[in-house]
């Protein structure tokens, strides 16, 4: 059966507009590359090896021999969280103990640390869930599963792991909103173990890359259209101004009359206009001002879309410890702008950004570095040389047309969330 759930393994999906994010499904089947030898010290490990896969560049610890080199398997990538299934009872509830689970909240699916080496004195860290396909094909066949529904991720009840907008840390208050028109991608960058193959097939090397900081925070959109302007969280549309109740009326004979006989209730709220206080609209509303001060008036402001992360103080983010910016004053990193002028949303490249915050007097995520890479090997050496010393979520890489971009994230922070 397992086979017929083979798929592209990279696809163009969004909410909409001309420059999606890459989006790799979260469940793949993949193939066994290569084993290597765990240590502790000079003595080799006798039950467990790395993995790593023909496909993505995600390295697993796994139990030794239940692979062999070019063995399929079914792969799930971190960040995504498991359901509460029998197949992944040993994941939730290792010998039936849930304090012994390496996942992090809502079953999050995170790097695990090792104190073991493949010779190299470095931790080995296993990021992801490999499956045989034995297990798998055995589950869906207890569960009756059509082999009609070629969708392991829905199969499996695979969810991707947000940070929710309405949290009960103190001092925060959000609340709900309209979705995001079609025209709009949602901001969510896809691992760049996950898009190798798309870099190296797609793009080519040399590539030049601006890698900047990964704000461990909440996506946060200024969006200007057509002289108005809304803010947009991770997943939601938020009005500047919002109908709010303010006090109560009498119903009328008529409303009285059809509630005795129709058992219908009326709305008896009395609404007025004012200011929402929802915390991404608060935190938003000194930066559209500034902008729409820039350009003179709201309605000259152009048809485009900030693109940030809000962080500092309450804005937890992940909820890492961690977070080198959880004691900053609450604020806004932005990390792109894109033109909206057609009701599409497509990002400008760097260049433009850059001029754009500097004439806002904006922050931008810090630039890591700007510079050409010949190699996978080569990226994936400047990035994990800068985690060394600095304990951050990830490092988000961009052409410096914005047309890719990706996520290369920190295991060791990855592995504390």
């Amino acid at each position: 059966m397992i086979n017929k759930f083979q798929r592209e393994l990279v696809g163009f999906e969004s909410s909409g507009g001309s420059e999606p994010e890459i989006q790799v499904s979260p469940v793949q089947m993949v193939t066994i590359k290569s084993k290597t030898p765990l240590f502790k010290g000079e003595e080799q490990a006798n039950s467990i090896e790395k993995i790593e896969l023909e496909e993505y560049g995600f390295s697993l610890v796994a139990q030794k021999d239940l692979y062999q080199v070019g063995d399929k398997a079914v792969y799930i990538q971190p960040d995504y969280s498991l359901s509460d299934i029998p197949l992944f009872e040993s994941f939730i509830r290792p010998f039936g103990e849930p304090k012994k689970s390496k996942l992090g909240s809502n079953f999050r699916i995170r790097a695990v640390k090792f104190n073991l080496h493949t010779g190299d004195d470095e931790p080995t860290f296993s990021v992801g869930i490999l499956m045989p396909t034995k297990e798998v094909n055995d589950y869906l066949d207890s569960i009756k599963w059509p082999v009609t529904d070629l969708d392991l991720t829905k199969a499996l009840g695979i969810t991707k792991w947000e940070e929710p907008d309405n949290t009960n840390e103190p001092g925060m208050k959000t609340k709900g909103g309209s979705n995001y028109p079609s025209g709009i991608y949602k901001t969510d960058e896809t691992n760049l173990n996950a898009l190798w193959k798309h870099l190296e097939n797609k793009i080519g090397y040399p590539v030049t890359l601006v890698g900047s900081m990964k704000i461990d925070g909440s996506s946060i959109s200024l969006i200007f259209k057509g002289g108005k302007v809304t803010v947009g969280s991770r997943s939601l549309i938020k009005q500047l101004r919002v109908n709010k109740v303010v006090g109560y009326r009498n119903a009328t004979i008529l409303e009285r009359l059809r509630k005795f006989f129709t058992g219908f209730v009326p709305d008896l709220k009395i609404y007025e206009e004012a200011d929402n206080d929802d915390q991404f609209v608060t935190l938003a509303k000194p930066y559209i001002d500034k902008v729409i001060a820039h350009y003179g008036g709201i309605d000259k402001v152009p048809d485009m879309i900030l693109r940030g992360e809000a962080n500092g103080q309450s804005w937890k983010g992940s909820g890492n410890r961690n977070n080198p910016t959880s004691k900053e004053t609450q604020n806004i990193k932005f990390f792109g702008v894109d033109d909206y002028s057609t009701g599409v949303s497509i990002k400008m490249g760097d260049e433009n950004f850059d001029n754009l915050i500097n004439n806002f007097g904006f922050e931008r995520c810090k630039i890591i570095f700007k510079q050409q890479f010949k190699s996978r090997e080569e990226i994936e050496k400047v990035c994990k040389d800068f985690f060394k010393t600095n304990m951050i979520e990830g490092i988000v890489l961009r052409t410096v047309d914005s047309t890719f971009s990706g996520k290369f994230m920190n295991d060791e922070y990855d592995s504390k969330k």
